[in-house]
């Protein structure tokens, strides 16, 4: 007749059972990430937690550049990625760029291949940046092609000029085969890839897909009306 384990050794072993499937969970399935700064104002504000699907491009092995059986990016899609400049930081931008596109940024306009990117006006509007400061600008709708989302653009001041603070850099770009361009939806306040550069495929970390929590620090309260909010 077999020995009864110790209920010790059971729970140490369902721990460890746990533990091994919460990490492939994370690595190979879903993660979460927590949205630090204004650069993806409107569609997603400081204080917002997400889930990332980390299969739409590929797995990814783990503390390596392999992914296994790699799956190109959409144009639209809104992306983790390790931050070319230092891989241990995550970032989070819009794809706006495809393999071999000629992107141009010019006077706050977005062209792609050619076509501009259609724009329509909806307002101001205000949000919270990283540090607490309030900034006001400018909602747009944009048709990024078959997407559509809401951008922000900076406002402007009585002369009809943009504040001097503002971050904007125009150009353009060719995107290397194996790259995608990403930029920020709040267009005046994002250090994106007309700044450092593009994102290599392998540099992929996942797809952003939901909202599951969002704390607003500012006013020190839920952010009822995010939870559940799906991306695009």
């Amino acid at each position: 007749m077999s020995k009864a384990k110790p209920v010790w050794r059971e729970w140490i072993e369902s721990l460890i059972v746990i533990a091994i499937i919460a990490i492939v969970i994370r690595s190979f399935i879903v993660a979460p990430f927590k949205i630090p700064s204004s650069s993806m104002v409107p569609t997603l504000k400081v204080g917002d937690y997400l889930f990332v699907t980390r299969y739409d491009y590929g797995f990814r092995i783990p503390l390596t550049n392999i992914q296994i059986a790699p799956k190109r990016a959409k144009r639209g899609d809104i992306v983790v990625f390790d931050y070319p400049g230092d891989r241990s930081i995550d970032y989070i931008k819009r794809i706006v760029g495809l393999p071999g596109d000629e992107i141009r940024y010019e006077n706050n306009k977005l062209f792609v291949n050619g076509k501009e990117m259609p724009l329509v006006e909806k307002g101001p509007q205000s949000y919270f940046m990283g540090d607490g400061y309030v900034r006001t600008s400018i909602l747009f709708e944009e048709r990024l092609f078959n997407v559509s989302h809401d951008v922000l653009r900076g406002s402007e001041n009585i002369s009809g000029s943009l504040d001097p603070d503002i971050s904007i850099r125009d150009g353009h770009w060719k995107v290397p085969a194996d790259h995608y361009m990403v930029m920020g939806d709040n267009r005046n306040n994002s250090r994106d890839s007309r700044f450092w550069g593009f994102v290599p495929q392998s540099y992929l970390v996942g797809k952003a897909v939901i909202v599951w929590w969002s704390w607003d620090g500012a006013k020190g309260e839920v952010r009822w009306n995010r939870l559940g909010t799906l991306l695009h």
